[in-house]
């Protein structure tokens, strides 16, 4: 009897791990620590000043996607207000199909993924999979946080796969709503 109550909690607690590696991945949390220290203007995760002007200045992150070919925090100054975005240069490659793929499993790890704000009811990152074309020069893939409230209604996380003229770019980004209102390019 002994032996079958040990054997149960073992496969319970085995069951339970699995069932946690579906909701969370390294991209997830990765994410979910971007999106939380939004509200300090990713002072926490922001690394050294790479390069400034008068209208913007942009850092190097803290805080990566593992493999990612370069993650950065952009902050600019347009219309007297300041917006903000984080993000990471997942892939570069010639490839398309190499790509696509790439852009895929981003898109899978990513979709229907929880994520809890600090001090925040968890929501769900929801997004509807466009297929890229190699005939297109950009896919983009916005993401919506179910339900929306608080600070989850002041962001967008965006993935695009986009054409360079040489080479195909994929970029995560998470980025203040109001960054789409002023035109700030996203994922140079």
């Amino acid at each position: 009897m002994k032996n079958i109550a040990t054997l149960l909690l073992i496969l319970f607690f085995g069951a339970s791990t699995v069932a946690q590696g579906v909701f969370r991945n390294q991209t997830n949390n990765t994410l979910e620590k971007v999106i939380q220290d939004f509200p300090s203007e990713f002072k926490n995760i922001r690394g050294e000043l790479l390069s400034s002007n008068q209208v913007s200045s942009e850092y190097k992150s803290n805080i990566t996607i593992p493999g990612a070919v370069s993650t950065t925090i952009i902050q600019s100054t347009t219309a007297h207000k300041r917006v903000l975005s984080w993000q990471s240069v997942v892939f570069t490659g010639n490839e398309f199909n190499t790509a696509k793929t790439r852009f895929e499993e981003l898109f899978n790890q990513i979709k229907n993924s929880i994520i809890k704000p600090e001090g925040q009811k968890a929501v769900i990152v929801n997004g509807m999979y466009t297929d890229p074309s190699e005939d297109k020069t950009f896919t983009t893939i916005q993401f919506d946080l179910l339900p929306a409230s608080g600070i989850t209604q002041q962001l967008n996380i965006d993935l695009v796969m986009k054409n360079t003229g040489n080479q195909w770019k994929i970029v995560l980004s998470v980025s203040d709503k109001d960054r789409k209102d002023t035109g700030v390019a996203i994922a140079k």
